[in-house]
Parts: structure tokens; sequence; C-alpha cells
């Protein structure tokens, strides 16, 4: 039970951290809508983009589960990877500046669920980003649980993100569409230490130091 937990709450926690950044399509649509003020439609786009991240999220953990899992192999490659990928992330998390999202000109009525999730579907490289979280459970010994907790695994990722959405229209929402870019900045920078803090202690594991 404590594994599942576990497993569920760095779903959760990556879901929400990694969504934070704003960069890629999906956040100049949000932030398009938003200073129009179509708050509702920024909100929909978030959680049809949160929803396809969870299915690469669910993907990602059955995919270590049912071919890697009992490869010995598998321990100091994940530890490896969640090192590299939670030091590159993290840094570039500490140097992060916020950008500015050009004027969207879509139709107004493609501001959907639809449309954030088939946007964050046709993007492949959530498989590999999730692919580190997994491998980060590997490393610090939340491996080996059976397949089908793929599936919790993938809505708790899903809720993360979703929650940041929230969190994030709701910011808009009070700031008139716009977002206060020095607090960002700050916010953005924080959890990039901790990321690195992560990569640092991976680092330690895969020397055998901790």
């Amino acid at each position: 039970m404590r594994l599942f937990v576990v497993t569920c709450l760095v779903a959760l926690v990556f879901g929400y951290v990694g969504s934070i950044p704003l960069a890629g399509p999906i956040a100049v649509l949000m932030l398009s809508r938003a200073a129009q003020r179509r708050f509702g439609e920024a909100l929909r786009i978030g959680f049809g983009a949160a929803m396809a991240e969870g299915i690469y999220a669910g993907l990602a953990f059955w995919g270590f589960t049912t071919f890697l899992a009992r490869q010995p192999i598998v321990l100091p490659l994940s530890r490896a990877m969640a090192a590299i990928i939670l030091s590159a992330v993290g840094g570039w998390f500490v140097f992060w500046r916020p950008g500015t999202a050009k004027p969207d000109t879509r139709a107004h009525m493609a501001g959907t669920v639809l449309l954030g999730f088939s946007i964050s579907a046709l993007n492949p490289t959530l498989l590999l980003t999730w692919s580190a979280a997994v491998a980060f459970l590997y490393s610090k010994g939340f491996g080996g649980q059976p397949a089908f907790v793929a599936v919790p695994f993938g809505v708790c990722a899903s809720a993360g993100v979703a929650l940041w959405i929230a969190c994030l229209v709701r910011l808009l929402e009070r700031y008139g569409g716009r977002l206060p870019r020095g607090a960002m900045a700050a916010l953005v920078r924080i959890m990039g230490l901790g990321l690195v803090g992560l990569g640092a202690w991976s680092w330690l594991q895969l020397a055998g130091f901790c």
C-alpha cells in the first residue's frame, strides 16, 4: 500500500511541477485565450492537455513495469537516467525566463478540451518526460509494482497537470489575463533548485554514496 501511495504522489507532484514553466503550444493557446479574457476556453484547453499527458504517463509506467522491471540492468540505468534528466531539467528551470505568448489566430470554437487533448497527444516527447518520472521511482526503490498501477499513475499525473492548470487560470483571472512575471520566474526557479537537489541525490546513489 505504501508503494502505491508514493507512486501516486510522485505522479501528482511531477504532473504539477512539470507543468509550471509556460512553454509550448498549449501554453500559447491558454495565455492568448486568457489575454482575451476567455478563461473558460483556456481552462478547457488545459484540461484536455492534462488528459493526454495522463495517458502518456500511464504508458510510460506500463512500459517500465511490463518490459523492463525484471532486468537487472534497470536499476543502475534508472538511477543514471533520473540523475541526468533531473539535473538537466532542474538547471533549465533555475535559468528559466518567462516568455511572451504570440497572438493566437485559431477560430473561437477551437477552444475546447479536444483541442488541448489533440495537441498534447501529438507530442510524443511527453512519453520520454514521464519515462524519467518512472525511472525516478525505480531508482528510489519504488519499482516492481503490478502493471495495472499504470492506470492510477496516469490518473494522478493528469490530476497534477490539471491542478496546475486550474491554479494558472485562477491567477490569470485575478491579474486580468497577465501573470506577474517576476513572481512566476521566482516560482519556477525555486522548483528548479528542488529538482537539482533530487538530481544530486540520484548522482550520489549512482556513485554508491547513499
